[in-house]
């Protein structure tokens, strides 16, 4: 699995992660190091992830109260912008 953030103008460093993704795992490899800096200095930026439980779990959603969230619909695929981006890249 391969996790990043892609912005109006930036893009974060992409990281591996090396197994199963647990939200203790996402909160240690990605939240804290990577993401909430990252949108740190984003002015006004807001953050857009997946449904998958990891991301939704109790440890997550504390770590990210500081994070502007954008609400979304579930499986609403075709309004995520990553998922065009993973098909740029498939093909």
């Amino acid at each position: 699995m391969v996790w990043g953030v892609i912005s109006y103008d930036n893009r974060s460093t992409p990281v591996i992660i090396p197994r199963t993704l647990t939200a203790k795992l996402y909160v240690n490899l990605v939240i804290q190091p990577l993401m909430l800096p990252f949108m740190n200095s984003i002015q006004g930026g807001v953050f857009k992830q997946e449904s998958a439980h990891p991301l939704t779990a109790v440890v997550t959603q504390h770590t990210l109260q500081t994070v502007g969230m954008l609400s979304w619909p579930a499986r609403s695929t075709d309004l995520n912008p990553i998922e065009h981006v993973c098909a740029i890249i498939g093909r």
